[in-house]
C-alpha cells in the first residue's frame, strides 16, 4: 500500500512541473499595456478671473508595458449629449502637449489645459478624451475619460 502511495505522489508531482514548465500555469494570454486618463479636478470648475476651465490631463501606465500614442481624440458635448466639435492631436501634437508622445512602463506624461470659449460659441457641458496607441509589444492600446464642466 505504501509503494502505491508514493507512485501516485511521484504521478502527481510529475503532472504538477509539466503544467508549470508548459505555461499552463493559469495565465491566460500576453500582458498588455493599461493607460489611465485622470482628470484634476473633475469637474472643472470655470476661473472667474479668467473665463477658462483649468485642469490637468494625466496619462498613467500602470501594467508595466511602454506605450506610443499616435492619437488623442478631443470631442465636446452640449448639455443635449450632441457633439459640437472635434479635434484629433496627432504624433507632432501630442509631442508638443505632452513633450512626448511614449509613455514608459508604470510612468505618467501630464499637461495642464485651459478650456476657453470664444464669444459666440456653445458651452461644452462635457469634453470626452479618447486615447490610441500601441504597446511595446505592438498591441493596440485604446483609453477614455470624461470631463465634466461647469457652467458658469
Amino acid at each position: 500500500m505504501k509503494r502505491e502511495k508514493r507512485v501516485w505522489i511521484s504521478l502527481i508531482l510529475v503532472f504538477i512541473l509539466m503544467m508549470v514548465l508548459s505555461g499552463c500555469s493559469g495565465v491566460t494570454g500576453p500582458k498588455t499595456a493599461k493607460i489611465n486618463i485622470t482628470i484634476d479636478p473633475n469637474p472643472v470648475p470655470c476661473s472667474s478671473e479668467n473665463e477658462v476651465w483649468p485642469f490637468t490631463i494625466i496619462l498613467d501606465e500602470s501594467n508595466g508595458i511602454g506605450v506610443t500614442v499616435s492619437s488623442f481624440r478631443w470631442d465636446e458635448y452640449n448639455q443635449q449629449e450632441q457633439p459640437i466639435y472635434t479635434d484629433i492631436l496627432y504624433e507632432e501634437d501630442i509631442i508638443d502637449w505632452f513633450e512626448s508622445n511614449y509613455i514608459p512602463a508604470f510612468s505618467s506624461l501630464q499637461n495642464g489645459v485651459y478650456y476657453y470659449i470664444a464669444p459666440g460659441d456653445e458651452f461644452a457641458n462635457y469634453v470626452l478624451l479618447t486615447l490610441e496607441g500601441v504597446d511595446d509589444d505592438n498591441n493596440p492600446i485604446e483609453a477614455t475619460a470624461r470631463v465634466d464642466l461647469l457652467p458658469q
